[in-house]
């Protein structure tokens, strides 16, 4: 919801995955994946949030650091909660009714092969296949020497 308002700029884009996500915590890594921001870019981003106390330090595994909202901070509480109020409004408007439509449907049989879509983090449709595609290698006819 924060891209919609602020833009699509690397710091708007990393607190809009993170509020849409409050209570899990997340590796420089796959802030940069789920966001598609840069990794170099999430890592300068993560010391500015740090510093400013909108994101915490929650663990760490192994060499990897985890890192969330804030949510004792007023600013991030004031930010969810503009969020959910957005959220509240457009499902109040109907804006999600297609989306229940599609769930309401009964699932069609996968045995033919058809392909399905699932949401990206990004809310972008993307192919997904229930067998990937792999290279075969198929051998010759079998000579005798």
């Amino acid at each position: 919801m924060f891209t919609d308002i602020f833009g699509s700029a690397p710091r708007v884009r990393l607190i809009d995955f993170l509020a849409d996500h409050p209570a899990f915590d997340y590796t420089i890594s796959q802030m940069a994946e789920f966001a598609e921001i840069a990794r170099p870019t999430v890592y300068k981003l993560v010391d500015q949030l740090v510093g400013q106390d909108m994101l915490t330090f929650t663990r760490s595994v192994g060499d990897s650091k985890f890192y969330r909202l804030n949510v004792a901070n007023p600013r991030i509480v004031s930010m969810l909660q503009v969020d959910f109020e957005g959220i509240n409004t457009e499902l109040a408007a109907g804006v999600y009714n297609e989306m229940s439509a599609a769930a309401t449907e009964p699932e069609k049989s996968r045995a033919g092969g058809g392909s399905r879509s699932r949401l990206s983090p990004r809310g972008r449709m993307v192919p997904v296949r229930a067998y990937p595609r792999r290279a075969v290698r198929r051998k010759g006819p079998k000579t005798s020497d």
